[in-house]
């Protein structure tokens, strides 16, 4: 079998394109799935169950179904109804999916937060959600980073799976390619080093924010 990378060279602008989809989706899933499970966190945590139960329910059910399961749904279910365009289904599936994870970590994190903390904050006259919000969450931010980090990293493999529902990131786009040239071998081993490439960098900044935040953990 001989190998020829010509074709990679010549659709290497489609790969490039593949990959800024699949970066744009990541940095919106990033945000939505970061902010929206802390908020999950803290109000599954201190609010009552008639609250916090339909919130336990949402982690529960993201965290036990398989993701394209649940892509497929939001994109031909919820389609038979909404006409709603693939990447935006592919960010709302992607962003619930991880959502629900980051809100199980938050919760660890915050809950290991030391009680006293909250007893003395209440001491010098903070209210209960000042508390919380200037004195817990941030903590539990700082703790949480490795774990983050590494659903962040899967995240963003994962966006590959959108090519199922027609999203064009760097799978599609090579699918594409290895259509009209007849060389799936050759493209998948350049995406396959373009997904390592981006996980190497990932990994980095990870270290880095980790020991920026070290010594306030």
């Amino acid at each position: 079998m001989e190998f020829d990378f010509t074709p990679v060279i010549t659709y290497f602008p489609t790969l490039l394109k593949g990959v800024g989809v699949a970066s744009l989706v990541a940095i919106v899933v990033a945000f939505m799935s970061i902010v929206g499970g802390l908020i999950v966190a803290v109000i599954s945590i201190y609010t009552n169950k008639v609250v916090s139960w339909p919130l336990r329910f949402f982690i529960w059910l993201f965290m036990t179904t398989p993701l394209l399961l649940q892509l497929y749904f939001l994109y031909f279910g919820l389609g038979e109804w909404v006409l709603i365009p693939a990447i935006v289904v592919g960010i709302l599936g992607l962003g619930f999916h991880y959502m629900a994870y980051n809100a199980e970590i938050f919760i660890a994190t915050i809950k290991s937060v030391s009680g006293g903390q909250y007893e003395a904050s209440r001491s010098l006259g903070f209210g209960h959600w000042n508390t919380i919000l200037y004195i817990i969450v941030p903590q539990a931010l700082i703790r949480s980073i490795p774990q983050l980090g590494n659903n962040m990293i899967l995240m963003v493999k994962d966006t590959s799976v959108l090519s199922a529902i027609g999203v064009a990131e760097l799978v599609y786009a090579s699918q594409y390619a290895i259509s009209v040239s007849f060389r799936p071998f050759e493209f998948f081993i350049v995406i396959a080093m373009m997904y390592y490439v981006i996980n190497i960098l990932m990994e980095l900044g990870q270290a880095w924010l980790e020991r920026q935040t070290a010594y306030r953990r």
